[in-house]
C-alpha cells in the first residue's frame, strides 16, 4: 500500500525559544537552498556550471556581493534591481527562495523533526525546481533526479517506505515509464516519454515505494490531461507536447505527503 504517516512525531512547542529557534533555522536553511535552486533553474537547462562563475548580474556581469545574496532580504533591499547597472531582477528569485523555506518547513510540519521530515522537505524543493525547469524548457535535468534518488535511498533506513521498498520503487517507477515509452515508440514511431521522465519516476519511487508509483502516474496523467483539454498543449514540429514532469511533481508531492489519506478517502466512497 501507499506509505503513509501512521504516527507523526510530536513537534517542539513553537511558543518557546527552542521551538522558535528550530523553525527559524529550518526556514533560513530552506531559503538558502531555494537561493541555490535559483542557480540550478537558470544554469542546468543551459548546461552552465553551477559552481563557476559565481553569481552575477546577467545584464552587466557584475558579481553579486554576499550581502546582496541574502535570501529574500537582499532582493528587497535592492528593490529588485542590480546594484551596479540597475537592471531589473525577476521577482521569481525571492519567490523561489521563500518557497524553499516553505518546503523545508512543510516537511518538518508534516513528519516532525526527523529524517523523514528533512527528506520530505528536500523532495518538495527538488520537485519545485523540476516543475519550473520542465515548464519552461521541457527538460528534466538528471542532476536533480539523481540527487533525489540519493536522498530517498539515504533516508529509507530511517523513514518509510524502507530500503527494500525504496529500491523496488526505483525499479518500478523507471521500469513502467520506460516500458510505456518503448511501447509508444513501437506504435507511433517516436518515444512517448523522455529519459527525464524515466529518471524522475525512479526518483519518486524511492520515496513512495512500488505501490505508490501507479498512484503518482495516474494523478500526474490526470492532471496533464485536464490541462491539455482546458488550456491546450504546446506543439513543436506538429507534435503535441506537455511538460509532464511538472504534473508528476505535483502528483508526487501529493502522494508522498498525503497518499495514505487520499487512498482511505477514496476507499470510503465505496
Amino acid at each position: 500500500m501507499i506509505p503513509a504517516v501512521s504516527q507523526v512525531q510530536a513537534l517542539p512547542a513553537v511558543s518557546g525559544m527552542p521551538g522558535a529557534f528550530l523553525w527559524v533555522t529550518a526556514s533560513f536553511l530552506g531559503a538558502c537552498l531555494g537561493s541555490f535552486g535559483n542557480v540550478l533553474v537558470y544554469r542546468l537547462p543551459r548546461n552552465i556550471s553551477v559552481v563557476r562563475p559565481r553569481s552575477h548580474c546577467p545584464a552587466c556581469g557584475a558579481p553579486v556581493a554576499w550581502y546582496d545574496n541574502v535570501p529574500v532580504l537582499g532582493w528587497l533591499l535592492l528593490r529588485g534591481r542590480c546594484r551596479r547597472c540597475r537592471a531589473a531582477i525577476p521577482a521569481r528569485y525571492p519567490v523561489v527562495e521563500a518557497a524553499g523555506a516553505a518546503c523545508l518547513a512543510a516537511g518538518f510540519l508534516r513528519f516532525g523533526w526527523s529524517v523523514q521530515g528533512l527528506a520530505g522537505g528536500l523532495l518538495l524543493l527538488i520537485l519545485l525546481l523540476i516543475a519550473i525547469i520542465d515548464w519552461e524548457h521541457m527538460i528534466i535535468p538528471h542532476t536533480l533526479t539523481l540527487a533525489g534518488v540519493v536522498i530517498g535511498l539515504g533516508a529509507s533506513p530511517a523513514a518509510p517506505p524502507g530500503p527494500r521498498a525504496a529500491l523496488l520503487g526505483i525499479l518500478a517507477g523507471a521500469g513502467i515509464v520506460l516500458a510505456v515509452s518503448y511501447g509508444y515508440k513501437l506504435v507511433r514511431g517516436r518515444p512517448g516519454m523522455g529519459g527525464g521522465d524515466v529518471m524522475m519516476m525512479g526518483m519518486l519511487g524511492a520515496f513512495v515505494g512500488p505501490w505508490g508509483v501507479p498512484a503518482v502516474l495516474f494523478a500526474g496523467s490526470l492532471a496533464g490531461t485536464l490541462y491539455a483539454v482546458l488550456w491546450g498543449s504546446r506543439k513543436d514540429d506538429g507534435a503535441a507536447k506537455l511538460p509532464f514532469g511538472t504534473f508528476l511533481a505535483v502528483a508526487g508531492a501529493a502522494v508522498y505527503f498525503y497518499g495514505g489519506e487520499i487512498l482511505s478517502w477514496y476507499l470510503n466512497l465505496f
